[in-house]
């Protein structure tokens, strides 16, 4: 990626701001359980900051705190106890923007590992449920090793292809969450080999895998359901692109879209909409 080709979309001085972004480090997120108060937040927040590490509230979520000076997390207090996970701030942010509610039911259909499942359950509550699917035996260990340590018990997880449509959940979910395979271009900070990799044939083999997902997954969303599209990606084609993709072939209204970037927010790249399907 050269600056020449990002910079029409976001100007040239947001362009630098962009491309530095995309090669720093940013701080591990720590998202809190969402069941905590603020006053055991705070409490758990300042034992961590004992140990050394530095914590930064998130400007937007006040249960994801930025994390510099971590070397182990699972040392560090509350963690064995599931008092909070490593999640990125607009993972979170993802999974707010979907609007489950307490009794909820949801699917995530590329799961591993775990952190958008776990969040959604505790937003769905007892009374809501989760199916957490992803493609193999080792992804869908994951999920099950960090439900075990968050406590949660309203999700069911499953081996199964997400390119595969499932008939028996046809209008069963009221949220369907879909954070696709991308490009990854949004993480290189994390990712640095990802610079080497991305071609203009890569780039295209992936939007066609992503809109084998969505084509074989948005049945699964009841009628004025929503489906939450999200990608680590900042690339156009698997991102703005393909919302309007969606409306165009299949009976949904895009309701909400935001592009994080590298650089210019507390995260690193993301993206995400929220679209409702009709009646």
């Amino acid at each position: 990626m050269d600056r020449e080709s990002v910079a029409p979309a976001y100007g040239r001085e947001g362009t630098e701001t962009l491309l530095k972004g995309l090669l720093s480090i940013h701080p591990v997120s720590l998202r809190f359980s969402t069941e905590l108060t603020e006053a055991e937040r705070e409490s758990l927040a300042e034992k961590i900051e004992k140990t050394g590490v530095r914590l930064q509230q998130s400007r937007e979520l006040p249960y994801v705190y930025l994390a510099q000076n971590l070397e182990n997390v699972s040392e560090l207090p509350g963690f064995a106890e599931g008092k909070f996970t490593v999640q990125d701030a607009s993972s979170a942010l993802a999974v707010e923007a979907a609007g489950i509610c307490p009794g909820n039911t949801v699917m995530d259909l590329c799961a591993a590992p775990g952190g958008k499942t776990i969040l959604a359950a505790e937003f769905a509550g007892e009374a809501g449920h989760v199916v957490s699917r992803d493609i193999s035996e080792y992804k869908t260990d994951l999920i099950r090793e960090n439900l075990e340590r968050m406590n949660r018990r309203n999700v069911e997880v499953q081996v199964y292809d997400a390119t595969v449509h499932d008939p028996e959940k046809e209008k069963y979910a009221d949220v369907v969450l879909m954070d696709v395979p991308c490009s990854g271009l949004g993480v290189m900070g994390k990712k640095r080999d990802i610079k080497y990799h991305a071609t203009p044939e890569s780039l295209q083999s992936i939007t066609e895998l992503q809109r084998q997902i969505v084509a074989a997954g948005w049945q699964y969303v009841k009628p004025h359901g929503v489906l939450l599209y999200s990608t680590c990606t900042i690339h156009r084609g698997e991102n703005q692109e393909m919302a309007v993709w969606i409306t165009e072939n299949f009976p949904f209204v895009l309701e909400e879209e935001r592009q994080l970037l590298p650089g210019t927010d507390e995260t690193d790249g993301f993206y995400y909409a929220r679209l409702r399907r009709k009646a």
